[in-house]
């Protein structure tokens, strides 16, 4: 008679400790709050949250897998219905949700899938008001003291020409003067007079849209058949108009290039700069800011002899070009010397300077932030004194470990050269511009506002998890827009950090400059804008 074999013992067998429900309830408890974690920006392994959010889901399914094929002792049957629940439940939940973009730091935004998405909300806005009356003529010559007429204002330093405003908002909040649904994008507002202009995505159309400040109604929009996406910074155009003797110049994320009619948004020239310079866009598309100076309209082509590029502004045709270098996500900057003027270009190879009447190269600066992508975004600072020492100074900052340095141009035996007085990671700006008061820098640290003294790059203070927003200099306050869409007002003190008062202005992720045009707060991001009237100073020697 054959003696039956013994049956081999499982691994439920081995370890009956692990078939308690204690297992799974604990892999379910630790891996579940680290992705909580993560996704709430509280903790993080890597400069990737987001691959670390899949990681830690795809362990949790394997763990789990693990456990039920292996210790939970169960029946197939039992097996197989507990992974096509674990299964089916999580596809259901991503059923409910839909991927909204991603957060500055790389976590994902979720948004229920029933909600309209940003393009249905400004459809249903544009339907409601296709009545409205048609604008009286639109005269953007009219210019006032205050006027914001490109990038970060007329000087691209962050600096607002504000009237005295009050900065206890809890006492007395900003007053909303309108808010509307707004096509996406990363565009900042151009300000001249009683208009705004501004770029959006609207459907398959690259939109140049003009404003009326105190209503939000709209005078005119322009628009292309172009359409720019990226799944971590979504869809639409990145560059700022800038608005110059009856023009208005933007430039679109795929590279087009229009001068527009002031009054009417009709076209007078348009060129696409990557054609015309043989260039390749970049990951995050085009997103420097057209500079005007004197007859020229200056881009940062990137083309492999165009790193810049110059304009006629009355016919669209090419002027100059130079340099070699691929365009990163800076503008142009006009760096007003003490014996000269120069144009700056913070481009994928580092900081570069050209004649402004020919664009030759004059000289240039190493700085590579992020080797895979070569992000350098802050806007160089030019300052001519510091520390009472008169000079050539710039400040640059870039974000992924690099930090920033002050450089000292000189001039020997007439060439040029760019020389570090200090360089440190004190600042590390990722995508946000800085501002100088009273010999000190304020600016993002990654996600938290800093100051530095610009003599010896010596951190004074950091505070304020703002995570990747943006600044403005009013006064001696630094108006903060957080990158959760509220406003906060910090003041411009290198002694301490403190934040004086806040107030929600948007309700989503914003990474577009904020600006300032008197007592009026214009903001907006990738789905909606709206304009404040900041409170009138009651005591102009508190407040200014």
């Amino acid at each position: 008679m054959t003696k039956p074999r013994s049956k081999r013992p499982t691994l439920a067998d081995r370890y009956p400790a692990l078939q308690s429900w204690f297992v799974p309830l604990s892999i379910l408890l630790v891996v579940g709050l680290l992705i909580v974690f993560i996704h709430a920006g509280w903790f993080k392994f890597t400069m990737m949250p987001a691959n670390e959010i899949l990681v830690l889901v795809g362990a949790l399914n394997f763990l789990l897998y693990c456990w039920v094929r292996g210790f939970s002792a169960w029946p197939l049957q039992s097996q197989m219905i507990a992974i096509t629940t674990l299964v089916a439940t999580q596809a259901g939940a991503l059923q409910m949700v839909r991927l909204d973009g991603f957060a500055g730091d790389g976590r994902p935004i979720w948004e229920w899938r029933f909600k309209p998405t940003p393009r249905q909300l400004l459809e249903e806005h544009q339907q409601k008001r296709r009545d409205d009356p048609e604008p009286e003529k639109i005269d953007l010559t009219r210019t006032t003291q205050f006027d914001s007429p490109g990038f970060r204002g007329e000087f691209r330093d962050g600096v607002a020409r504000n009237e005295a405003f009050a900065i206890d908002w809890q006492a007395e909040p900003p007053r909303e003067l309108w808010r509307q649904p707004i096509g996406s994008g990363w565009s900042s507002f151009a300000v001249v007079g009683e208009y705004a202009v501004t770029m959006e995505q609207r459907g398959e159309d690259e939109t140049t849209v003009c404003y009326e400040i105190n209503t939000g109604r709209q005078a005119w929009e322009h628009r292309e058949r172009s359409r720019f996406y990226e799944v971590t910074s979504g869809e639409g155009p990145r560059a700022t108009p800038t608005i110059h003797n009856g023009c208005v110049f933007s430039l679109g994320a795929t590279g087009i290039l229009n001068c527009l009619d002031v009054a009417t948004g009709k076209p007078k020239w348009t060129v696409n700069i990557l054609t015309d310079n043989q260039a390749e866009n970049r990951i995050f598309g085009v997103t420097g800011s057209p500079l005007i100076v004197g007859s020229h309209v200056i881009v940062n082509s990137g083309g492999r002899d165009s790193s810049l590029s110059a304009y006629d502004l009355a016919t669209g045709e090419r002027v100059w070009k130079g340099g070699a270098s691929r365009a990163s996500y800076s503008s142009p900057q006009l760096a007003n010397f003490l014996t000269s003027q120069q144009v700056l270009d913070f481009n994928a190879d580092g900081l570069a300077a050209h004649n402004l009447a020919t664009g030759e190269l004059l000289w240039q600066v190493p700085w590579v932030s992020n080797p895979a992508e070569r992000n350098n975004v802050c806007q160089p600072v030019v300052l001519n004194e510091i520390d009472g020492r008169r000079g050539d100074f710039i400040f640059i900052a870039s974000g992924y470990g690099m930090g920033c340095a002050l450089l000292e141009v000189t001039q020997h035996a007439g060439k040029w050269q760019a020389e570090e007085r200090w360089r440190n990671r004190n600042l590390k700006a990722k995508f946000s511009s800085v501002v100088v008061h009273d010999g000190h820098v304020y600016g993002f640290d990654e996600a938290i506002l800093t100051c530095l003294d610009l003599t010896t790059g010596r951190r004074c203070w950091k505070g304020g998890r703002y995570n990747y927003g943006q600044l403005l200099l009013a006064g001696s306050h630094l108006l903060v827009q957080l990158e959760s869409g509220e406003v906060a007002i910090v003041q411009a003190d290198p002694e301490k950090f403190t934040e004086l008062s806040r107030f929600t202005a948007l309700r989503s992720r914003t990474w577009n400059h904020p600006v300032l045009v008197g007592r009026r707060l214009l903001v907006r991001n990738d789905r909606e804008a709206a304009c404040f009237e900041l409170p009138i100073a009651r005591n102009a020697a508190i407040e200014e």
